[in-house]
């Protein structure tokens, strides 16, 4: 408890020196803030636990900083939970939980405030609120568990605080914002664009998030989007045919596809288990991934515009994920794809294992390296790889090539 105390007196101490330093255009990375959502936090397979939370992106970056990075790490099986899949009932803690939080106690501060879940204006708005556990609101009890624990316990005097809030108030020098995830995922599982987030009012509530930020002084990064149909969580019916071993034309006539079809993991779990049919929601269109994909680089003009206007550095996750959907990545001897099973990606589809959150830590070094000529190392992938559940535990990985 003291030493916590000291660091925060110091941050006070060294903040002049700091908000200096970011004025003549250095890099500091003492104070390393995330403002996110379940794919910063490190949300893969279908749930937030630790043992992904300890190698997500922003994890890894603060490793080769060099810099303390406190997190909200969750015991397994972990809370929260992926769009697209059942929404699980709330029980913290859950089976095999004792205090949810781990170590215990956990720490008064977290820099790593990215809560699975959140909206754009969740991060604004949302704080946290008692009880603790609300049985009939996932959101707000995740909400609760990540910003709100321990400092719900300790008394009714201390403050809670949004994301955006809770960021400010850590001083923090260098921040990363990745938002708008969670909003294209919910509306790409459903196959309906009409779900995304209006345009102007997404411009509007990013433009009040960076803003907050810059009295901070701090070096902002602001990813973003990445194209769901980029990710493992929508499969053609070559991929299908790949996991099944049936032939993709079979495929295609025995569930009556449509040329451009993508399925998601429930349709290939179900063509797997030779179904008579598929449920028309495990099946999305051409079309309709086209609107969704229009509207996704909406939005990221929304970003690149907010960024811009506040002097915060653009980082093109999208692109990156693109970049993996295209060509894949060589791991030693290992084809990693963005299939699903390929290598990239959990088991949810959407969300990267160790080894994709590696390369977009490395990504991002190279940006600030490049802008900063800072000489941050990268991560050898050929040392993740090898434990990264993702990779470990497909059955097989699909020929390179493969679509």
């Amino acid at each position: 408890m003291k030493k916590r105390a000291m660091a925060l007196v110091l941050l006070f101490f060294l903040r002049p020196w700091a908000l200096q330093a970011q004025q003549v255009g250095t890099l500091d990375t003492t104070t390393f803030v995330v403002v996110g959502e379940g794919l910063a936090a490190g949300l893969a397979d279908f749930a937030l636990r630790d043992v992904y939370q300890k190698n997500n992106f922003p994890a890894l970056m603060a490793k080769q900083f060099d810099t303390a990075f406190p997190q909200p790490l969750i015991q397994p099986p972990g809370i929260g939970s992926v769009p697209g899949f059942q929404e699980l009932p709330v029980a913290v803690p859950g089976p095999y939980q004792t205090s949810v939080r781990t170590p215990f106690p956990p720490p008064i501060f977290v820099f790593n405030l990215a809560v699975p879940g959140h909206h754009l204006t969740d991060a604004l708005n949302l704080r946290p609120t008692p009880p603790l556990v609300q049985q009939n609101n996932a959101k707000q009890t995740v909400t609760n568990v990540i910003l709100g624990h321990p400092a719900m316990i300790l008394g009714t005097d201390n403050p809670l605080w949004s994301q955006v809030e809770y960021a400010v108030q850590m001083f923090p020098t260098l921040v990363l914002v990745e938002l708008g995830y969670t909003e294209v995922l919910e509306a790409a599982v459903k196959g309906d664009a009409n779900l995304m987030p209006d345009q102007a009012a997404f411009r509007s509530n990013y433009a009040k998030a960076l803003s907050a930020l810059q009295p901070t002084f701090a070096t902002v990064i602001a990813t973003t989007i990445p194209d769901p149909f980029d990710t493992a969580y929508w499969s053609t019916p070559a991929v299908a045919s790949q996991l099944s071993y049936l032939p993709a034309d079979t495929i295609i006539s025995k569930y009556g596809l449509k040329d451009g079809d993508l399925l998601s993991p429930h349709a290939l779990f179900a063509i797997g288990a030779e179904a008579e049919k598929l449920q028309p929601e495990w099946v999305v269109s051409a079309a309709n991934a086209a609107a969704i994909s229009a509207r996704v680089r909406g939005l990221n003009s929304e970003i690149t515009g907010a960024a811009q206007q506040a002097g915060a550095i653009l980082y093109d996750l999208n692109a990156l994920f693109a970049r993996i959907r295209a060509s894949g990545v060589n791991v030693g001897d290992l084809k990693l794809t963005a299939n699903y099973l390929g290598g990239i990606y959990s088991f949810s589809g959407s969300y990267p294992g160790w080894t994709g959150h590696a390369l977009i830590a490395n990504d991002i070094l190279a940006l600030l390296n490049q802008k900063f000529g800072t000489s941050f190392a990268a991560i050898d992938l050929s040392k993740v790889a090898p434990d990264d559940p993702a990779v470990r535990f497909r059955p097989f990985l699909l020929p390179e090539g493969a679509k």
